[in-house]
Parts: C-alpha cells; structure tokens; sequence
C-alpha cells in the first residue's frame, strides 16, 4: 500500500491543502507562465480594516475513531483524501482573533511553539472578496514554517504537519473580514 498524502510530503510542515467552506478543492501555486500580466486580472489590496479569524488547533491521530463534535464545520475537510489516513480528531484549543490590517496576532501551538497569523488586506478579485493572510510557526526565534496565503471571506485553509504525540497538528484557520 503507497504511503499517506502526508507521509509523501518532504518537508513535516508542508501546507496540505487550501479549502474554501463548501469548496473543498486543493489550491494549487501558478507558475510564471500561468500568472496574468501585473496590468491584467489584478487584484485590488487593501490593508485597512481588521480580520476575524478562529484558529482551530486539531490533533489527528491513526488509532482510535472519535470525531470532536467541536470540529463539525471542518467534517467535510477533515474526512476527505487529504487526511484519510487519520481516524481520529480532537480539538486541542480553539484562538479567536482580531487582527488589524497590516497587523499580527500571536497563538500557542502544543509543543511549546508559537503560530503567528497576520492579516495582510484584502485581495478582492473577480467580484470575491478574499482575504490576504500570512501564517508563521516558530520554534522560539527558528521559523519552521512561514507562507502566504489568499482565502475567500469566510473561508478555511488547513494547514498539517508538526508532528505531535503519536499524530499530527492540523490547524484549522477561517477568517472573515470585518468593519468594512
């Protein structure tokens, strides 16, 4: 049998997949030949305004079925292909933050490390509003894992990898926007 999706990952804090509520497809990076001319399809940015973001911080696990009832909004991601090899799920501890345009808000990781999420704008595009986000894990002042990404408003990126007693941390990150 081949190994598990997050068994084939090089790196144990890759970023798994990038899901939208109710759009459960990997998010894939463009390449240069793909990306559109900086005067076409560009997305408007704007810094102001703040970030309403709940970080759910999940421990999966290969032994036992349980399924936190606190995760049911994630089921769906949670259940799919990117973590089948995973039977077991239990919110560890859930962070709701506000975080200000150009701004950062600091939250526990198990493991005596720290997550740092910054709200980078808006990043508006094709009638969507979507939201500019930068996600850092750090291992007191090494950055073990440090990436940018763009989600819909009000929708969830997953992020796997930090091994943790006898599993894996997922973290669970939905933001909206807010005051504007």
């Amino acid at each position: 049998m081949g190994k598990s999706v997050i068994e084939q990952w090089a790196s144990p804090m890759a970023v798994l997949a990038l899901f939208s509520l109710g759009q459960p497809q990997v998010s894939r990076a463009q390449t240069e030949a793909q990306r559109p001319a900086p005067s076409e399809g560009k997305a408007a940015t704007d810094a102001t305004g703040t970030a309403m973001c709940s970080v759910r911080v999940i421990h999966a696990t290969a032994t036992g079925t349980e399924f936190d009832a606190r995760l049911e909004p994630l089921r769906p991601q949670l259940k799919g292909q990117a973590f089948q090899s995973f039977t077991n799920f239990a919110l560890l501890k859930q962070h709701e933050l506000s975080i200000a345009g150009g701004a950062s808000q600091r939250f526990d990781v198990p493991g005596e490390h720290q997550g740092v999420l910054a709200y980078e704008g808006r990043a508006d595009a094709g009638g969507k509003h979507r939201l500019r986000l930068r996600l850092e894990i750090q291992d007191g002042k090494a950055k073990l894992l440090s990436t940018k990404f763009v989600i819909n408003d009000g929708g969830t990126m997953m992020q796997a990898g930090l091994k943790y007693d006898k599993g894996v941390l997922v973290l669970g990150i939905t933001c909206r926007s807010a005051g504007q």
